[in-house]
């Protein structure tokens, strides 16, 4: 065998181990510890999308394999106003080999239409594990209803232009004011 077989053979060897670790879970990431611990989180469904004042509900799977103790969850990645979020529970006992979790996302009436990717993170101890959320905030009422109320505003504004106004007669009989 020469240098570099031996090579190509080490490096798809490494490349199979990489593959096999890969979680097969979509939108989750996947922990493997050197002692062989595994966690990796996921979230169903993987994007929402939320109207200006509703509420959307993710549900959250942890799995984990020789992981005990309680996993608490956060998010990163969330424009600093326009939401809340609720996590229920907040930390949660792991039981093996899933734990469940769900996250409930409010677009407050300060949420502007954006769309963007946040990271949900689940740690247990020194281990984490993450999963991307994309969310993309509508607003509440149809886009045709400011173009009404556009249309409306220049209607009004036109006939004002348009239409002669009445004269202002004097009252007969009446003097000066005052007496």
């Amino acid at each position: 065998m020469s240098i570099g077989s031996i090579f190509r053979a080490a490096l798809l060897s490494a490349y199979l181990i990489l593959l096999l670790n890969y979680p097969l879970i979509s939108g989750s990431t996947h922990f493997v510890g050197a002692s062989g611990l595994q966690l990796s989180l996921s979230d169903n469904p993987s994007a929402a999308v939320i109207k200006v004042g509703d509420k959307a509900t993710i549900n959250l799977t942890l799995t984990s394999v020789g992981i005990s103790g309680s996993a608490c969850f956060e998010e990163q990645g969330f424009p600093q106003s326009g939401f809340t979020l609720t996590f229920l529970p907040q930390c949660v006992q792991v039981q093996s080999p899933m734990t469940t979790a769900q996250l409930i996302v409010e677009a407050t009436p300060a949420a502007a239409p954006q769309n963007f990717t946040a990271t949900i993170l689940a740690t247990i101890g020194n281990e984490t594990a993450s999963t991307p959320l994309t969310i993309t905030v509508i607003p509440a009422i149809p886009a045709w209803i400011p173009w009404l109320g556009i249309l409306l505003f220049f209607l009004v504004i036109g006939l004002a232009l348009t239409v002669k106004p009445r004269k202002l007669r004097k009252a007969k009989g009446k003097g000066k004011m005052g007496e």
